[in-house]
Formats: structure tokens, C-alpha cells, sequence
């Protein structure tokens, strides 16, 4: 009667430890794609600037755009709302550091900013991303100093779009 016991409680911590190990991993490519996406969130504003929507996304849709080969994309970005020109959005934003990669510390995925009018918005299976017209990233360090700005008339405001992109190593690692 008791060796039934012990294999009866042997059998629950067993499953158990099956069932908390598999909630774990199908739940990880969330936690790491939201803490991601909190980097972003939580960066800082310039002056007279406001959030008008918070999205991320995650998931195999989003390879063509960062290649998949084993790693998870993610895509996180905020529209915003604000009377500051161009020009003072890009100076603010040039002097923000690179984020860290998901699910690291390491830090080196640079800001991207797109001026709605100049960007595409592309919807796919898991959510969406925005591009410049040419579908191209535009990460801030690539605008040109000479660019020309739109000027904003006095009361007037525009809209624009951070986003961080990258992606993880999905698979489930028992070794760290």
C-alpha cells in the first residue's frame, strides 16, 4: 500500500514538472518579445510630445523583413503626436543609446523613426511594422543632416513612429 503511494506521488511531481516546464516555454517568446517591446515604451519623450498608440508583435510573419534561421522577429513601435518640426524631433532622437537585443543585455538595436506621409505601414499575420516609401528601415542614424524639414505653423501638430526591431532565439534552452 505504500509503494502505491510513493508512485502515485512520484507520478504528480512528475507531471507537474511537465506541465510548469511546458507553460514556461510556450509562454517565454511573449515575456521576451513584451520586455523588449517595455524598452521602447518606457524610453523618453522630447517636449510637447504625446503617445497616441503602443503596439508590439512577434512571430514567423515578420522573417522576410529580419530573417528567421532558428531566431524569432519582434517588432515594437509607439505613434506619436507633437508641434515640434522634424529637424527637432531627429536632433532629439539621435542622441537616444541603442536598446538592448531581446532576451540579452547586450545592448545594440538603434531607433527607427518614420514621418507618417513618408512610410508605408505593413499588416501581416501577427501584427504590423512600418517602412519608408522605398520599404527600407529608416534607423535614425541614416537621416541626412541636409534633409529638408517640414516647418509646423504655429498650434499645428504631426504625427511620426518609433520602432525597435530584432529578433531571439526561440528555442527552448535548458542551459540557461
Amino acid at each position: 500500500m505504500r509503494k502505491s503511494y510513493v508512485t502515485i506521488t512520484i507520478v504528480i511531481i512528475a507531471l507537474c514538472a511537465i506541465i510548469t516546464v511546458a507553460i514556461y516555454a510556450l509562454t517565454e517568446k511573449e515575456r521576451y518579445s513584451k520586455e523588449f517591446a517595455q524598452n521602447l515604451f518606457n524610453s523618453s519623450l522630447p517636449p510637447h510630445t504625446k503617445v497616441l498608440e503602443e503596439h508590439y508583435s512577434y512571430g514567423y510573419s515578420f522573417a522576410h523583413l529580419l530573417g528567421s534561421g532558428g531566431y524569432m522577429p519582434v517588432v515594437a513601435n509607439m505613434k506619436l503626436s507633437t508641434n515640434l518640426n522634424q529637424e527637432e524631433i531627429l536632433n532629439y532622437y539621435k542622441k537616444t543609446p541603442l536598446f538592448p537585443f531581446p532576451n540579452s543585455n547586450k545592448k545594440g538595436v538603434e531607433l527607427e523613426v518614420y514621418f507618417v506621409g513618408d512610410s508605408k505601414t505593413h499588416k501581416v499575420k501577427d501584427g504590423y511594422y512600418f517602412t519608408a516609401k522605398d520599404d527600407s528601415l529608416q534607423r535614425v542614424s541614416h537621416y541626412k543632416e541636409n534633409r529638408e524639414h517640414n516647418s509646423l505653423s504655429e498650434g499645428e501638430t504631426q504625427q511620426y513612429i518609433l520602432q525597435i526591431s530584432s529578433s531571439f532565439d526561440y528555442t527552448f534552452r535548458l542551459d540557461k
